[in-house]
């Protein structure tokens, strides 16, 4: 049950991640949960948003839509149309003064074999590191091209971790109080035919 409810967070992207050790609330200079360390959640297909609609959805709340839906990277995916069973899960956790982001696919498309996905998250960061006091950063979409944060597909499989703090960050310190709202989350491929702008595969759920 936690497990899902984590998920459900992450996909509509209101999960938060306090940051820092135990702290008096009479010394606290912004509001956040006394815990909040971990998220857990899958991955999904990656889809290019609806700017000019077309259709509207069925049901009592129709919704404008836009057909055929179009895959942010049309190389890589899960292999659905090819008959495959893809999957994928991301887990993100407070440590040491950094955030370990760790991804897991397995049994991905033809499309990825050989090529070089990367981790990405897209943060908004409430802190106390400015020089006026407390302070929330604009959105920050933190991509890295570095060993640990990206793997080739290998038969299907591509496994990661890394610290997204220490290597392009760097704006939290151990026991200092940080609020991380998670905005997005995946896996961008960063080689291959037309690399896409957007990722490949984002944090999400899927129904039913």
């Amino acid at each position: 049950m936690k497990s899902n409810a984590a998920a459900l967070c992450a996909a509509i992207g209101v999960l938060g991640i306090a940051f820092g050790g135990s702290i008096d609330s009479a010394r606290a200079t912004h509001d956040e949960p006394g815990r909040g360390r971990a998220i857990r959640g899958s991955l999904v297909t990656s889809y290019k948003p609806c700017t000019s609609p077309n259709t509207m959805t069925e049901g009592g709340l129709p919704q404008p839509a836009c057909a055929p839906p179009e895959r942010s990277d049309p190389v890589c995916g899960f292999g659905a149309l090819e008959g495959m069973v893809g999957m994928a899960k991301a887990k993100g956790v407070v440590h040491d003064g950094d955030i370990q982001l760790s991804v897991v696919a397995s049994h991905l498309g033809l499309g990825c074999e050989g090529r070089k996905l990367c981790g990405s998250v897209t943060v908004r960061v409430t802190t106390h590191r400015c020089a006026e006091g407390p302070c929330t950063t604009a959105d920050i979409e933190l991509t890295n091209v570095s060993d640990t944060a990206c793997c080739t597909v290998f038969n299907g499989n591509c496994k990661l971790k890394t610290t997204i703090n220490t290597e392009v960050f760097d704006a939290l310190r151990l026991g200092q109080r940080a609020g991380i709202e998670l905005l997005g989350c995946g896996l961008r491929r960063k080689d291959g035919p037309t690399p896409p702008t957007g990722l490949t595969f984002a944090c999400g759920m899927l129904a039913p």
